[in-house]
């Protein structure tokens, strides 16, 4: 039987993390099933779910310090068995969402899903400058799930009212 765990890794970005930390996985006979690995603010980021029996968690654990000598800063956490778990009735949401950027865009967006019950699957967020003028352009891309004894269009609604209110370029994608 396997256990599942997360892994976090965090370092100083530069070439070679990545094939650090899936070869540290990999050398101790793990399975990453999930991942989501990014640069922010010059820091490389790694999240990943991964597989092994109980014998090969014990060696990653006990060698978790061979990843901090090479400048990480990790964390281990234990998780469900994504096979496992109860899958809910519920109507894909996927949207995007453009803006020059202010504060409040991340927050009021997901106080709006939150008040619906929707579930977030994953959510990015990216800062980069407009062509030609420099001006700071905000992306959210954002991928959840309506229960389905709400009213996706009532979601939706309230979505696009917030985008009209913070001028917000909003595109449901399918």
């Amino acid at each position: 039987m396997n256990k599942y765990m997360i892994l976090f890794a965090l370092g100083k970005n530069r070439i070679g993390i990545v094939d650090e930390v899936t070869s540290y996985l990999f050398n101790r006979n793990a399975n990453i099933e999930d991942s989501r690995m990014a640069v922010m603010g010059g820091h490389f980021t790694i999240t990943c779910l991964f597989s092994c029996s109980f014998e090969e968690l014990e060696s990653i654990k006990a060698d978790m310090e061979s990843l901090r000598d090479l400048g990480l800063a990790t964390s281990l956490h234990e998780a469900d068995n994504p096979d496992s778990l109860k899958i809910e009735a519920s109507l894909p949401l996927k949207l995007e969402v453009i803006s020059m950027d202010h504060p409040g865009i991340v927050q009021n967006v997901v106080h709006i899903l939150k008040k619906y019950n929707v579930c977030i699957q994953s959510l990015d967020t990216e800062l980069r400058a407009m062509p030609h003028t420099g001006a700071p352009m905000f992306d959210l891309n954002l991928d959840a799930s309506v229960p389905a004894n709400q009213s996706i269009t009532k979601v939706k609604d309230e979505l696009n009212d917030l985008a009209s209110e913070m001028n917000l370029d909003l595109i449901f994608q399918s």
